[in-house]
């Protein structure tokens, strides 16, 4: 930061220690502190669900600890060295901010196809469904998607693709294949790890890209034992989100070859996708993203001592197959309707039901603020509520 910059940002650090009644900390204290003091438990996020009083308390702490040096267009300072700390996370020479998790995935994809603009993805897949048809439009892709309602698609799926394409009358060849992990609309499910394996192996083979949307890749590892750099080391590039559960307000990271990464900043400013400061995005996602995955352990924990403790009578568990942090609460009975505003005053946030013809569906997810109780206390709390 310029320092008329940094004295401001401290003289707004101390308004919010002021207002929100937390005490300006030294570097050493400021490290050892717990990531959140708040007793609230949400049970309807991939995050802590930060308010903007929370956020801008965190960043308070952090640059009176850190005294961050700016970016300008995402480039150098505190920026610079979160691209780093993701890049050796996830095993790969070189990562590269970006604003946007679509922003992510469409230049990975358009860098990694070239002048073969075919793209494989799967048929529920965020870049097919999710993005306005992005990069068809603009970058003048086709995507092909396989394997219908499937969060696994198999290398026969993509070997029926590239006969197909091989024996058309003008000749346009596959360029890249792209597998999202976990996926979302499939309430997590994860991509078979042994069918990746083999696509990846194939893929290679044939000198076709590979591109990994691991938007949720570290609650994937929390839930398998396979890190982040294992999971990315088959694939050429891989995004990973900072704001779902690193906490951040935006951003995106891509990492991969340098070759690939190098000099794509100026395409990134082409799409619009340079803002002209990062570090606050930066700065959030690298405290949060420091050892994630194993609070995230802890709090499956949690969880699967609440899925025990509260099933059976009127409540029902539904778990996803080969899910991660997302399963469904099904209650019966008239009451379950009420329980979100039951548990509020106990700092439970439960999320509204969908309703059925006798009974209510949650959809809970499993997040770090679970490790702020037990699973017995919060069955007890949810069986309470349920009673009353």
């Amino acid at each position: 930061m310029h320092d008329s910059a940094r004295r401001q940002f401290l003289e707004i650090s101390g308004v919010a220690a002021a207002v929100f009644g937390i005490p300006l900390q030294t570097a050493g204290a400021a490290e050892a502190a717990s990531h959140t003091t708040s007793s609230t438990v949400h049970l309807e996020h991939d995050g802590l669900g930060l308010s903007p009083s929370e956020t801008v308390a965190e960043l308070a702490r952090l640059c009176a600890a850190q005294a961050p040096a700016e970016d300008i267009y995402g480039l150098g300072g505190v920026v610079e060295e979160v691209e780093a700390y993701f890049a050796r996370v996830l095993g790969k020479e070189r990562a590269l901010f970006m604003p946007t998790g679509t922003l992510a995935n469409h230049l990975a994809l358009r860098t990694l196809a070239g002048d073969r603009r075919r793209v494989v993805v799967q048929e529920v897949s965020h870049v097919y469904n999710d993005t306005g048809d992005s990069t068809q439009i603009l970058s003048g892709l086709t995507l092909l998607p396989v394997a219908p309602d499937r969060a696994t698609f198999t290398w026969a799926d993509v070997d029926r693709v590239l006969r197909r394409t091989a024996t058309g009358r003008v000749s346009a060849s596959v360029g890249a294949i792209s597998i999202e992990s976990p996926v979302r609309r499939r309430s997590g499910e994860l991509f078979d790890h042994a069918e990746m394996a083999r696509i990846c192996a194939e893929a290679r083979r044939r000198d076709v890209g590979l591109h990994l949307d691991g938007a949720r890749l570290f609650i994937a590892s929390a839930y398998t034992g396979i890190s982040p750099a294992d999971y990315a080391a088959p694939f050429d590039t891989v995004y990973v989100s900072l704001w779902k559960y690193f906490n951040a307000m935006n951003g995106a990271i891509l990492a991969g070859p340098a070759a690939t990464l190098d000099g794509m900043f100026h395409v990134r400013r082409m799409f619009g996708g340079a803002i002209f400061n990062a570090w606050p995005f930066a700065m959030l996602a690298r405290r949060y993203a420091e050892g994630f995955v194993e609070r995230l352990r802890s709090a499956v924990a949690v969880s699967e001592e609440f899925i025990r403790s509260v099933s059976g009578g009127a409540v029902r568990i539904e778990r996803v197959r080969n899910g991660t942090n997302i399963f469904r609460v099904i209650v019966a009975g008239a009451k379950a309707q009420a329980l979100p505003e039951r548990l509020r005053p106990q700092r439970i946030f439960l999320p509204q039901p969908t309703r059925g013809p006798d009974d209510a569906v949650f959809v809970l997810y499993v997040n770090e603020t679970w490790n702020r109780t037990t699973g017995a206390h919060l069955a007890e709390a949810f069986q309470r509520a349920l009673a009353g």
